[in-house]
């Protein structure tokens, strides 16, 4: 069993110099070595070092393809991650030198991790044994542990585990600071304990890190609720719902696109209705004669 690559890291400080004994002499130059950051999981570095570097076209595609894919990962959009995954395959057969990169980023890894996390969302798993069996590929992969971690979490939670849940959900953070559903399912577990002060806190962190998640603006009106500041919860209350429109509207889409049997019908349902529209104006048209 390989052991979890390293913790995914989503600053969004600017790449750092290079260090003593680098190929690249001199303190002030940058480290353009976009392979090295992708490896150490640090994605967002390995594109603008990508970007700055010129480096190949599809390298470049893939690295912001790879970028897309954590946020959907962290937003439970496992569809659109299944989708991104496939597209990674494609841009490393268009790469001129593919070898670095397929050195840098385990994709067979990947795509296990995205599908193991698809299936356990999919066959909604209530035994906790099984559950963890069926994110193994997920938990050993480094892109994908943090949202395994949550998910196990979230059963915890669910099943009135609170320790586990809280050491779950923590685990997840310390993995990937960029994690804001774990992030809130902390607030979560303090609001249920009865700190709801604690739990503001966690909630703000949670949309500092993400202004359009529903789930935190909401719980954050909750927690301030209780606090007695009731025009501001009323505010985030508000802003949850505005948002949460808009999430399931995303989230269809996101099932049509993952669907392409669904996405076929609905289109010839639309090409149905222009079809009609077209005739009936035909219709009134001719009757005027």
């Amino acid at each position: 069993m390989t052991a979890p690559q390293p913790p995914v890291s989503d600053s969004d400080s600017e790449l750092v110099p290079v260090s003593e004994g680098q190929q690249q002499a001199g303190p002030t130059e940058l480290n353009l070595d976009w392979a090295g950051y992708l490896k150490a999981g640090e994605y967002r570095r390995a594109l603008a070092a990508a970007r700055v570097g010129n480096a190949d076209v599809a390298v470049q595609a893939a690295l912001e393809d790879l970028h897309d894919l954590q946020e959907a990962v962290r937003a439970r959009r496992l569809g659109l991650a299944s989708r991104l995954v496939a597209r990674l395959g494609t841009h490393t057969e268009e790469m001129q030198t593919p070898a670095d990169f397929r050195r840098a980023l385990d994709l067979s890894g990947l795509d296990a991790g995205v599908a193991a996390l698809l299936a356990a969302d999919q066959e909604r798993l209530t035994d906790e044994q099984t559950l963890t069996a069926r994110l193994q590929p997920a938990l050993h992969e480094g892109l994908t542990r943090a949202e395994a971690l949550n998910t196990l979490g979230v059963l915890h939670a669910l099943q009135d585990r609170e320790g586990q849940a809280r050491q779950a959900f923590g685990e997840a953070f310390t993995h990937d600071p960029g994690h804001y559903r774990a992030l809130t399912n902390l607030g979560n577990m303090a609001l249920e304990g009865g700190d709801a002060a604690s739990a503001e806190k966690l909630y703000k962190q949670a949309t500092a890190l993400n202004g359009d998640y529903a789930g935190a603006h909401h719980n954050l009106g909750v927690a301030l609720r209780k606090l007695g500041r009731l025009n501001e919860s009323v505010s985030a209350i508000k802003r949850g719902q505005r948002l949460s429109v808009r999430q399931t509207k995303r989230d269809q889409d996101d099932e049509l696109k993952s669907s392409p049997g669904t996405q076929r019908t609905v289109q010839l349902l639309r090409l149905g209705m222009i079809i009609l529209v077209v005739v009936l104006v035909l219709l009134a048209v001719r009757g005027r004669f």
